[in-house]
């Protein structure tokens, strides 16, 4: 679920018509209804708009997307909107993976108080990690051979993501040297640092204990360097009504390594949203062995060392799951002392645990 946010709704659809008005081609621009959707997620603020406007003498009513910067609290410690908007410009040029098309980019915060992009509006469906989708929904309620293909289709979208050309395509802007590299390295890096940012100077001993082992595991070196989507799962797809992926969002993630760390994070998430919750994997989904042999068939090359990436996909999303908590603590959703509470509480870390061979935290 997103956090609730303070909106004067009326006034965001008048500032969001008038700068409409004001883009280049573009006129008779009005904003004519809004939602903040309930599972738009942590690390952005989505607006989804109706609107009608005149576009280089087309009319357009689709709607549009409106992806802003959070104007509060952040779970990343620093928040670049061009990662995403970039990322989705580029592969629209390339177009070996399905995006939205960018429309507009506000980077000033002068007209909704913080930076933000405009998407075109797509009529597809989205699963649900609130409730997750393996437990209801239209995914949950889908029949075996619909689950199988958007499940193959999104395993095939994580491969096509991979076998982007990150060099000639231009996304060398995801790079974050201050953190080591090149490639994996980085993440190595990054993740010690946003473990430090989050954790708000209360101990985590299991993941500094994991981040040490995964340091002095690191197999990337014999690794191939490859665009990472970087929050590859289901929840972040639209699918059609034929359940083949239409569109791929949320790049805030986006990065250098391996194919391996994108197929490890969706085994690992989707382990979470169904074995994590007490929850039976859906018939049509293929097993973990199915998967990486379905990525290993659409990328081209052997999955190498699947069992640390997926290990890695944990780390990371215990990372992210102790600055939510810091959210929630602030927004009153949890108690004030939770957040020391975590590595003892929470699910993730006990999978943590687990999968490195570590006593579970106390």
């Amino acid at each position: 679920m997103a956090i609730p946010q303070d909106r004067d709704i009326d006034a965001i659809k008048a500032s969001l018509s008038e700068w409409m008005n004001s883009r280049p081609g573009v006129s008779d621009a009005e904003v004519t209804f809004l939602v903040n959707p309930e599972a738009s997620g942590f690390s952005n603020e989505t607006l989804v708009c109706d609107a009608v406007y005149t576009r280089d003498g087309q009319i357009r009513d689709s709607g549009i997307v409106v992806r802003k910067r959070p104007t509060d609290y952040a779970i990343f410690p620093a928040y670049d909107m061009s990662v995403q908007y970039r990322s989705m410009q580029n592969m629209a040029a390339c177009g070996s993976v399905p995006v939205p098309e960018i429309l507009w980019v506000e980077d000033t915060g002068e007209v909704l108080g913080e930076p933000f992009f405009i998407m075109d509006r797509l009529h597809g469906r989205v699963p649900s990690d609130n409730p997750p989708f393996f437990q209801e929904g239209w995914v949950f309620e889908a029949t075996a051979e619909q689950q199988a293909t958007l499940y193959n289709s999104s395993v095939d979208t994580l491969a096509a993501v991979a076998r982007t050309d990150w060099k000639a395509d231009g996304f060398d802007f995801v790079e974050r040297p201050q953190y080591g590299g090149p490639g994996f390295a980085q993440q190595l890096g990054y993740q010690r640092y946003y473990a430090d940012w989050a954790a708000e100077d209360r101990p985590k001993p299991l993941i500094d204990a994991a981040l040490d082992w995964f340091d002095a595991n690191d197999p990337s070196g014999s690794m191939p360097t490859e665009l990472n989507w970087g929050d590859a799962r289901p929840s972040n797809l639209m699918y059609g009504d034929d359940f083949k992926v239409m569109a791929v969002f949320d790049w805030e993630m986006a990065d250098l390594g391996p194919g391996e760390v994108d197929l490890g994070w969706f085994l690992y998430m989707n382990r979470f949203l169904s074995e994590g919750a007490g929850i039976s994997w859906l018939p049509g989904f293929a097993d973990r062995a199915g998967t990486i042999a379905r990525w290993e068939q659409a990328t081209g090359r052997p999955a190498e060392h699947i069992d640390y990436f997926e290990a890695w996909g944990c780390l990371r999303f215990c990372i992210i799951m102790v600055a939510i908590v810091n959210m929630q603590v602030k927004y009153g959703t949890f108690p004030a002392d939770f957040g020391a509470q975590y590595e003892r509480v929470n699910p993730s870390t006990q999978m943590l645990a687990q999968y490195l061979g570590m006593p579970a935290p106390e």
